[in-house]
């Protein structure tokens, strides 16, 4: 004979499951979609790193945590001078930053076309500026996406200020990744 109540409370909480892991599944797919986003053609992006002098990164190591939720690599920065915490995501061209974490008025800012093709969540990202300090390297005004993240947070149950993206990464020799010893290594030579 069937169970109806059993049944109907497994359901509910695979369903829970499917809208958590759907949440996240499109926090980061919005992180996806921004890969390949430029700035507008109408609008003269703000100066990148690119444009200036790359900093000389020194050996930096940083502590790491594990999100419980999905396993994300958190790391600890500061942004234009303020804590923040980021998901280190290699898979990432730019780095991401929430417009709170910035204290930028995303209105003021030139909007990132979406892809045109691939995967993702088209959502509204703005090219902004920010001051950068991972250890003791620092990128001052470099170019980022900002985009809310709130989502994202809720999707960790944990305040996520953006993204660490390859770009910040490119400008070391090697990154080393030690989750036994909770830690990050990058260095410059």
């Amino acid at each position: 004979m069937r169970q109806p109540e059993a049944q109907d409370a497994r359901g509910n909480g695979m369903w829970r499951i499917l809208r958590i892991g759907a949440l996240v599944v499109s926090a980061l797919a919005l992180c996806v979609a921004f890969l390949f986003a430029q700035p507008p053609q109408s609008a003269a992006p703000p100066p990148s790193q690119d444009s200036a002098p790359k900093p000389s990164p020194r050996r930096t190591v940083l502590s790491l945590e594990r999100s419980p939720h999905f396993g994300a690599i958190l790391v600890s920065v500061q942004v234009n001078g303020k804590p923040a915490v980021l998901i280190l995501d290699t898979g990432s061209n730019t780095t991401i930053l929430s417009p709170e974490v910035c204290g930028l008025d995303t209105a003021r800012l030139p909007r990132a076309k979406s892809p045109r093709k691939g995967t993702g969540f088209v959502g509204d990202g703005r090219w902004g500026q920010a001051t950068l300090t991972i250890g003791t390297s620092v990128w001052k005004n470099k170019r980022v996406l900002v985009v809310d993240t709130k989502d994202l947070s809720r999707a960790t149950q944990r305040q996520i200020d953006g993204i660490l993206g390859q770009d910040i990464l490119d400008d070391f020799k090697y990154v080393e990744i030690n989750l036994e010893a909770k830690r990050i290594t990058l260095g410059p030579e």
